[in-house]
């Protein structure tokens, strides 16, 4: 029943009977269509990100912020946001500062691994479908937009984005004939909808290279009913990759943890 709630809403539907290749075929190839099945060059990313919001009424807003990604491990990741905050993670724990002063509560680790992840799931892909955290739970045959393409379905659970509305069953839209991503969307859960009535698509509009990878580099958000009808409030986001360098412990690992290994 789920998988047909998301097939109708979404602007998908099922095509043939044939059986879809295994998921980490999918996968594989859609990495290795941007340039990404060996990342092991490649170090860290430097990610600076604006995000330009248009409500329906009209009324903009921007928000930016830095982000840095060692894209051979997916698991070291850090945000650098207004109000002098860093959020950061790495193999070990999540972390976050505010104007140089380490977060102690015991909440912290969680919402900052939330918050990474909530902000950068989405601008990572296709490399993202290989953090940890994140599985294909079905892999169907779907017409999009009158292109053959294959459906993942992705059922993120409790605590891997900061925002309940994001905890559902997201869908990444494959074209079957180059592996390149048609689109993403998601619904909110059933239990949440008659407070949060809207769910989002993404397309992804431009790719920058670096090191001989593919950086989704523009990203339109548009929101979508529960019909799957697109609505006129949008979030266009803009990413400058450059290449940074190595794998450094200051970047991802928290000020606490450096000085007790420093004063070892």
């Amino acid at each position: 029943v789920m998988l047909l709630t998301v097939m109708m809403v979404t602007g998908g539907s099922a095509v043939g009977a044939a059986e879809p290749p295994d998921a980490k075929v999918i996968v594989d190839r859609m990495i290795e269509a941007v340039g990404g099945d060996d990342l092991a060059d490649v170090g860290v990313l430097r990610l600076e990100i604006t995000e330009e919001k248009i409500r329906n009424d009209g009324v903009s807003s921007d928000n930016s912020y830095v982000a840095y990604v060692d894209m051979p491990s997916l698991g070291s990741l850090r945000m650098e946001l207004d109000g002098d905050i860093v959020l950061g993670r790495n193999g070990v724990e999540s972390w976050a500062t505010t104007r140089g002063t380490f977060d102690d509560r015991p909440q912290t680790p969680q919402m900052a691994s939330g918050t990474i992840n909530q902000s950068l799931f989405v601008l990572l892909l296709p490399y993202s479908l290989h953090m940890e955290g994140v599985w294909v739970n079905e892999v169907t045959e779907v017409t999009w937009e009158g292109q053959d393409a294959w459906a993942l379905l992705l059922p993120f659970v409790k605590g891997f984005f900061v925002s309940p509305v994001l905890t559902t069953t997201w869908r990444v839209v494959v074209d079957k004939s180059d592996y390149s991503i048609l689109g993403v969307d998601f619904l909110p859960p059933v239990d949440l909808q008659s407070v949060q009535p809207m769910g989002v698509r993404y397309r992804f509009l431009k790719y920058d290279e670096v090191e001989g990878v593919k950086i989704p580099s523009r990203i339109l958000a548009v929101g979508i009913n529960l019909e799957g009808q697109e609505s006129g409030a949008t979030r266009v986001t803009r990413v400058a990759p450059t290449a940074y360098g190595p794998w450094e412990a200051g970047l991802f690992v928290s000020p606490a943890r450096l000085e007790a290994l420093e004063g070892e």
